[in-house]
């Protein structure tokens, strides 16, 4: 059955909307039904019908869940005077609403990667997904629902005066909305004037007596008194240091034995403060002070065989080991670091949490905040973000800024503990307050982006600022684009510029490709083909296979502004071997193709075996070519299957066909429908949007798998939800033709909405047929009319067709009459056979059209030959009509 067909038999009688029949309806879990009479309401201005729709947008109930829509219908009733839509929509904006759990987790990692209008998920949800904090917002509901006189809401704008959100703060207001809600019993009340009482302390220290003492001690030849007034001079608080005195004092008692002065005074040789830095003085010193029981002294020759021109990092390593295996905690909590980078031993990230938690044992703050990053990873030890958790908390309980850091991050997400946006900004000020860079640009972010918080590109780009301050080059990078853009700082494209440049210098890729793509667009700055050559240049230089992998392009396709084919397959060849799989396979293809460097097929073979090995699709793809076609190797089918079966689960649609071509050639039908079913699954599983509308339509033939509409849907809902705008349409179609619940209509009409807004012309008519039937929603014949002609007018012949029968219906004049029949005609060129027959009729009654019965009988019998089987009787009719004297008379 056609979808007009379907729709034709719906009936469409309702009975007026009132308040009392929603909520019957709802309290009957009739939601879908209570949906549309709140709806009905809601739009003639009904302000609880309004709350009430709202409500059901934000829980799901009888509509598709949109925190989105929710809010636009609480705005309605609240500025109409709801109480209750003005205190939630306060609460909303405080807190902000992520995405529904209705999305998927592929859904959702769309939204988190990508902010591009481009972007799969934007498309499918041009609204979004979440409503994202708005300080301000928050203040001006909170504050007409605390006026009059809610509980909740006076509380809630106590915070944000306590905490200047979205207002100046003032804490005497904060105070007095606190109380208000205190007095009515509210517990966030009483909460809020507990915290707004508490306060904070600090301490100091004095070594100016202490150093008064030492002095004459140490000039009659004590030698602990020597080594304990060099450590004063060297680290004293109150005293002024004097290193050059430091370095003779432990001289002194160095030489009286004392290992402790032996390490201090090393040391003072492998830094050169006061002294003349000699790592051979360092290491000899060091030695004497290990040999005699000084464990730190292993430890500091271990920095010692790291440094310098030419590091020793095995032997460091032995070193390491040595110092750990003595018990010193810092040296076991460096060896874990070590077996985690794999620097000077094996990378082995088992051996490093037994090494991690051996330091951890001991106390190492450090180790904490490691062993938290292992189990938040599932690194070495079992994913546990709980356990995590603990570890971060233990580390941030000793002043660790890199767990505070980490502890914001998981409170954020809501990972081993409650997701709470507020506290992990605070964990994160705390730790950029103790010098945490990766925490300064994360704050910079959060307010760039208003994640959740009210946008402040001020307070982003002095937190970016402080982050570069600290090291982290990614602050100068997001701190250029405020300059480019002037948002938070003055637009400055120069100094912007500037603050790339220096990234870069810094060892940026980022930056590097940022200067890269501002002198090829021309964003901010003059295009300049020669710069932006330079810096994709320095881009891959700094490592970066992707840049590197784009000059390879600019080679193959002679863009004049290519490096020399030397200097490509040099920086490809230093990016393949760290490991870039792309830049394997681009050199791969260079050495196959032979046209840039000399034709090469081992090496090629070599190159393409270390991409495929890495997971590279195109590369293992290639590999089961030539494994097939035996091009310079033995021809081994079965190698090849296991190639392009690796490929295929990546959804390489080349793989696939390849892998479905072999197997049509080993078997019958029936099995190769099986076999290419069972190929483009692995593809859909694997998340590829195309396989998973493919495997829906496989469910709905029935072809190579039993046939099933739930299963159909389920995929084409899983294409859908990636923004693949045909699943969308089918999926659509399906809802419609094979509806089982309440919430299938609304469903169906949503989904040719989004795939309209893409462009889609069949989305655009079928939404148009079910506005104008009232399918799904509301009937709206204006709206139709649009849809209709927005898929007419680029081709679309059913549409043709549907928008000259809705103008046929007002038509009063001979101009709309014309109109009417140059959409009949468009269709009907287009060989639609029920649009000739529309034409037809307009022949024979001289509407729109000269009267011509001889063209209507000629319409009627093309639409009987094209296999309209209803335009026999009209050719039936007028043959008769025109051969009958008594009507040609």
């Amino acid at each position: 059955m056609s979808i007009r067909s379907f729709l034709s038999n719906l009936p469409v009688g309702k009975r007026a909307p009132t308040l009392e029949r929603a909520e019957k309806k709802y309290a009957q879990g009739r939601h879908a039904e209570a949906a549309e009479i709140f709806r009905a309401l809601a739009e003639q201005q009904d302000a609880q019908a309004q709350l009430r729709l709202g409500q059901l947008y934000e829980r799901g109930e009888g509509v598709l869940q949109s925190f989105v829509e929710a809010v636009r219908w609480f705005r309605g009733a609240a500025e109409q005077g709801s109480v209750p839509a003005m205190a939630r929509l306060g609460e909303i904006y405080l807190i902000g609403l992520a995405a529904p759990a209705t999305a998927t987790p592929a859904a959702l990692s769309h939204l988190q990667e990508s902010s591009s209008q481009e972007s799969l998920l934007s498309r499918l949800y041009p609204q979004g997904l979440a409503v994202p904090q708005n300080h301000e917002q928050a203040a001006y509901w909170n504050l007409a629902a605390a006026q009059a006189g809610e509980g909740a809401a006076q509380a809630r704008l106590g915070h944000q005066y306590a905490s200047g959100l979205g207002v100046a703060l003032d804490l005497d207001e904060a105070e007095a909305w606190f109380s208000a809600a205190a007095k009515q019993e509210h517990a966030a009340g009483q909460l809020g004037l507990g915290i707004l009482y508490a306060g904070g302390y600090g301490e100091r220290r004095d070594h100016a007596r202490a150093l008064e003492w030492l002095e004459p001690c140490a000039a009659r030849g004590n030698s602990t008194a020597q080594q304990c007034l060099a450590m004063l001079l060297l680290f004293g608080e109150g005293v002024s240091h004097d290193f050059a005195r430091a370095a003779a004092l432990l001289l002194q008692a160095a030489k009286a034995g004392q290992p402790a002065a032996m390490f201090h005074l090393g040391e003072l040789y492998r830094s050169g403060r006061g002294v003349a830095q000699s790592a051979s003085e360092a290491e000899s010193w060091l030695r004497r002070a290990a040999t005699r029981g000084h464990v730190k002294a292993w430890l500091s020759m271990v920095h010692l065989f790291r440094s310098g021109p030419d590091p020793d990092l095995n032997t460091a390593a032995v070193l390491c080991r040595q110092a750990a295996e003595l018990g010193d905690s810092e040296a076991q909590y460096l060896l874990g670091r070590f077996y985690l980078a794999g620097e000077g031993v094996p990378r082995d990230a088992i051996e490093a949490a037994r090494w991690l938690g051996k330091a951890a044992d001991q106390n190492v703050t450090a180790a904490y905040d490691r062993l938290g990053a292992l189990y938040a990873q599932g690194l070495g030890l079992p994913q546990d973000f709980q356990a995590a958790a603990d570890w971060f908390h233990r580390a941030a309980a000793q002043g660790d800024v890199n767990a505070l850091y980490h502890l914001g991050t998981l409170q954020a997400g809501g990972l081993g503990m409650p997701a709470d946006p507020r506290a992990a900004r605070k964990r994160y000020r705390q730790a950029a307050k103790g010098g945490s860079g990766a925490a300064c640009l994360q704050l910079g972010i959060i307010y760039a982006s208003g994640l959740q918080v009210r946008k402040d590109y001020v307070a982003a780009a002095r937190w970016y600022a402080q982050a570069a301050a600290y090291g982290l080059q990614e602050g100068r990078y997001n701190l250029a684009f405020l300059h480019f853009r002037g948002l938070g700082v003055a637009q400055d494209s120069a100094h912007a510029l500037r603050l790339l440049e220096q990234a870069a210098d810094a060892g940026s890729v980022q930056a590097a490709l940022a200067l890269y793509s501002q002198y090829t667009e021309g964003d901010y700055v003059t295009a300049d083909a020669q710069a932006a050559t330079t810096w994709l240049i320095r881009a891959a230089k700094l490592g970066s296979g992707n840049a590197a992998c784009m000059l390879a392009q600019r080679l193959k396709r002679a863009d004049p502004s290519a490096p020399p084919a030397e200097q490509v397959i040099e920086l490809l060849a230093v990016c393949a071997a760290q490991g870039h799989v792309e830049a394997q396979a681009a050199l791969g293809l260079l050495y196959a193709e032979g046209k840039h460097a000399a034709l090469d097929e081992q090496l090629a073979m070599r190159w393409f075996a270390r991409a495929a090995q890495g997971g590279n699709a195109f590369a293992q793809a290639w590999l089961g070519d030539v494994l097939i076609q035996g091009r310079g190797v033995p021809i081994d089918r079965e190698a090849a299957a296991i190639w392009y079966d690796r490929a295929a689960l990546q959804g390489y649609a080349g793989a696939i066909a390849a892998l479905s071509a072999m197997r049509a050639a080993q078997g019958a039908s029936g099995e190769q429908s099986v076999q290419a079913f069972e190929l483009w699954l692995r593809a859909a599983q694997q998340g590829n949007a195309a396989a998973q509308h493919t495997v829906g339509e496989f469910y709905l033939r029935g072809t190579g798998t039993e046939r099933s509409v739930e299963g159909a849907r389920r995929w084409l809902n899983a294409a859908a939800l990636q923004g693949y705008v045909p699943a969308m349409v089918q999926l659509g179609g399906l809802l419609l033709q094979h509806c089982s619940e309440a919430t299938d209509l609304p469903q169906a009409v949503d989904f040719f909405r989004r795939a309209a807004a893409q462009g889609n012309l069949d989305a655009q008519y079928n939404l148009g047929v079910c506005l104008r039937r009232g399918v799904g929603a509301e009937r709206d014949d204006a709206e139709a009319e649009r849809l209709y002609r927005a898929a007419a007018t680029q081709g679309h012949r059913s549409a043709q067709l549907a928008l000259g029968s809705l103008k046929a219906q007002t038509a009063s004049s001979d101009a709309d009459w014309q109109e009417v029949a140059r959409w009949y005609r468009l269709a009907a060129e287009g060989d639609h056979p029920a649009a000739m027959v529309s034409l037809g009729q307009l022949y024979e009654g001289g509407r729109g059209v000269t009267l011509d019965r001889s063209e209507a009988l000629a319409l009627y019998r093309k639409a009987l030959a094209a296999g309209l089987s209803a335009a026999a009787s009209e050719v039936r009719r007028i043959e008769e009509e025109m051969q009958n004297p008594e009507f040609a008379g």
